[in-house]
């Protein structure tokens, strides 16, 4: 089994808690879109190339020996990755993630 972690930082519409609750959405709201259409509104304009290089640095270039697969939007990133590394990965991989001011959502 796999999962994805989806990793975005807010748009405008969508970037203060109250407009948030104003709106009534939820980060499962936002996966959930974004994993049928590929977008949601609240996704906004990030670094994804800045965030990419970062993920490259800590675990390397080689694709083929990382425990997980980046795929990269214009807007955001979703890692996809297993079970067997779930719970290590996803803690490291938020982390960086926050640094450069993306949200991280699992689906």
């Amino acid at each position: 089994m796999t999962f994805n972690l989806l990793l975005w930082h807010w748009s405008d519409d969508y970037a203060t808690p109250a407009k948030r609750k104003k709106k009534g959405v939820k980060f499962a709201d936002i996966t959930a879109q974004f994993a049928r259409t590929g977008d949601h509104a609240a996704i906004g304009d990030a670094d994804i190339l800045a965030f990419r290089a970062a993920v490259d640095e800590i675990f390397g270039v080689d694709e083929d020996n990382r425990p997980f697969v980046f795929e990269q939007y214009p807007r955001c990133a979703v890692i996809n990755y297993t079970h067997a590394v779930r719970f290590d990965l996803v803690p490291k991989i938020a982390d960086l993630g926050r640094r450069f001011g993306l949200n991280a959502s699992e689906f």
